[in-house]
């Protein structure tokens, strides 16, 4: 069965034969239903459609997107470390090329969210590179594909190592974080300034 994925937000749901009646995410006053109501895609769907791109932000700092721009417009932030890469937020695309192109600069080691409209195809990211995904326990009911990857944590701070912190600001959502970043010069120096991850023709 099919991992359904909101048009409007870029949420994907738990497997089901036909989507859901509604998205809990766009149903929330933070969130919104377009006015021709609720559409879904899937992974393969939107493979076929769109593309990822990967930029260089700044020494050890990647951005990666969606083109054409989809659901909210997300953007992920790769951060490059010694002590393992994370992925900062996350967005609903995600193919082979670039698993591989990630996989080049050191893959990932962990993936941090900073509130539920950033969850989008966070499990299938998890999968992919077998790492854990942080989230604040006080988002907990906002997840709308459960899985083992998933590890909630509580309290206002989570130390994921390699200096990089987890600080729980709440504001937009109970479980608002941000992520602390403070040695950048620790970071690798990339092989190349900007690469695009293309979908097979």
């Amino acid at each position: 069965m099919p991992h359904h994925i909101c048009k409007n937000c870029g949420t994907q749901h738990a497997e089901s034969d036909n989507p859901p009646t509604e998205c809990a995410i766009c149903q929330d006053e933070r969130q919104y239903v377009g006015w021709d109501g609720q559409h879904w895609t899937t992974l393969a769907e939107l493979r076929r459609s769109h593309e990822n791109t990967v930029r260089l932000e700044e020494l050890g700092l990647y951005g990666i997107g969606t083109e054409p721009s989809f659901a909210i417009g997300q953007r992920a932030l790769l951060v490059s470390h010694p002590a393992g890469n994370v992925l900062w937020d996350c967005i609903p695309l995600i193919d082979d090329g670039l698993v591989d192109m990630v996989q080049g600069i050191g893959g990932i080691s962990a993936i941090a969210i900073s509130h539920p409209h950033y969850y989008t195809s966070m499990v299938e990211w998890a999968k992919a590179f077998d790492c854990p995904i942080y989230l604040h326990a006080a988002d907990r009911q906002w997840v709308m594909r459960p899985d083992s990857a998933i590890e909630f944590w509580e309290g206002e701070t989570k130390d994921i190592g390699g200096g990089l912190t987890l600080i729980r600001c709440g504001g937009h959502f109970d479980g608002g974080t941000v992520l602390h970043w403070p040695d950048r010069t620790a970071a690798a120096v990339p092989a190349t300034q900007t690469a695009a991850a293309r979908r097979p023709r």
